[in-house]
């Protein structure tokens, strides 16, 4: 007759390590040869209390958006508990006193207690029930019966109030971090279409400028062959108006009319040609690819060079040039691309200015920087307009033209902010209403003399 042994008294089964350790504990030799992995799976398997209830204190503290910021802090929602529910034992207290008919203690301190928790969450309303039972115990409710004695209804009135807190707080808790989520998912959508609206309207702008470098490419050959042709014509036109004079005098009149019509001819095919260089010069900015040929010149030549082409095209205007008495200002830029700048300081002066009303340019050293200004007198700039008036398609406000042409498309100053960046300079505006405006850049001197 054969008797099954246990498994742990096998002669041929050796004691698992878990058991060796629940029946010897482990050797100081042993503990320390512990690996760090060890300890914490071991913390893992078997966690103490406050672990566990920290992290859902942390989860279940809310901190409400209607504080001051200097209040906002998780602890002020268990301060507040206890404060409200040592208000509330006063207050019963007080009533216990003085209306002895009054038994209705815990529905102020159950108000507290949701009141708590639906602001700060379940975390604060939990303690506020545990502060109200204690207080409820040791100063409420012992005044009811008198030598401080407590009854067993009392303490299942207790443990039935804290049940209530605790299912109170989680509800209350529950309910307000379900609204938080739903806020924050809102918050986040609404983000998400922020940036998607922003890439999509990115993507367009990236498609515009590519069309329009494109198109304006493209305009430049044929606006240059209208050109020629106009030339031609007009060499044609002169050379018939010779014939046409001497032996047809009564032909002036027509012949006077087709000069003109060459003239605005040539002149409309100018301005297409020169908005298709603006806007080919905009995309070229905004894609960093600027072109400047930058050479040793004198600035002061090239500011004199545009003023008296400026001076031939507006015969009627007084455009004044102030040079230094030093001589030649020495820069390293891009000539035609300087000139196109100053030509449009001078453009938006003549424009925005009465007609009788001059147009002084300045140009002078300023330290290791040459300094070149033109002032007008025209309705002048508000401070909100004058950094705003350098950006991209932007027209100032209330800005009309007083003399010339209409307004533009906003990209003049854009560009002239880009070439004067370019070459390592500044651009700038000093203006008040109603008295004027002065655009000025500066560009380092080759020499850094002052």
């Amino acid at each position: 007759m054969t008797h099954d042994l246990p498994e742990s008294s096998s002669p041929t089964t050796s004691p698992s390590p878990d058991s060796l350790s629940e029946l010897h504990p482990p050797s100081p030799t042993q503990s320390e040869a512990m690996r760090p992995s060890d300890v914490e799976r071991h913390q893992e398997a078997s966690p103490s209390g406050w672990p566990v209830a920290w992290p859902w204190l942390q989860a279940n503290t809310f901190v409400p958006t209607w504080l001051p910021m200097r209040l906002r802090h998780p602890a002020a929602g268990y301060l507040l508990a206890a404060l409200v529910q040592l208000a509330v034992a006063v207050i019963n207290r007080l009533l216990n006193q003085f209306v002895p008919t009054y038994h209705y203690h815990g529905v102020l301190e159950v108000l507290a207690v949701a009141l708590i928790a639906m602001n700060w969450g379940a975390g604060p309303g939990v303690f506020a029930a545990l502060v109200a039972l204690m207080l409820d115990e040791t100063s409420v409710l012992p005044t009811l019966h008198g030598e401080g004695r407590l009854t067993g209804g009392d303490i299942i009135e207790g443990v039935l109030f804290m049940a209530i807190g605790i299912c109170l707080s989680l509800v209350a808790s529950t309910t307000e971090r379900s609204r938080r989520r739903a806020l924050e998912e809102k918050a986040a959508a609404q983000a998400r279409e922020a940036q998607a609206r922003e890439a999509a309207l990115h993507q367009t702008q990236e498609r515009m400028d590519e069309f329009v470098a494109v198109a304006s490419h493209d305009l430049r050959s044929p606006l240059m062959a209208a050109l020629g042709f106009n030339e031609v014509a007009a060499r044609r036109y002169q050379r018939l108006t010779a014939a046409i004079v001497d032996t047809q005098p009564d032909l002036a009149g027509q012949v006077e009319a087709v000069r003109t019509t060459l003239t605005d001819a040539s002149q409309s095919v100018e301005r297409v040609g020169r908005l298709v260089d603006v806007l080919f010069d905009t995309t070229q900015v905004r894609a960093g690819k600027l072109e400047l040929h930058r050479t040793p010149v004198d600035l002061a030549a090239v500011v004199r060079e545009q003023v008296l082409a400026l001076r031939v095209a507006h015969p009627h205007r007084t455009v004044q040039l102030e040079l230094p008495p030093e001589g030649p200002v020495p820069v390293v830029g891009d000539a035609d691309r300087i000139g196109q700048v100053v030509t449009n300081y001078v453009t938006n002066a003549l424009k925005y200015s009465q007609g009788d009303q001059p147009v002084a340019i300045q140009v002078a050293r300023d330290g290791a920087w040459a300094r070149v200004s033109v002032e007008d007198h025209g309705p002048g700039l508000p401070a909100s307009e004058q950094e705003r008036i350098w950006e991209r398609f932007y027209q100032a406000k209330g800005m009309y033209a007083q003399s010339g042409s209409g307004t533009g498309l906003g990209l003049g100053l854009h560009i002239c902010k880009a070439i004067i960046e370019g070459h390592g300079g500044k651009v700038g505006v000093e203006s008040e209403v109603g008295k004027g405006s002065t655009f000025w850049f500066t560009l380092l001197l080759v020499d850094g003399s002052s």
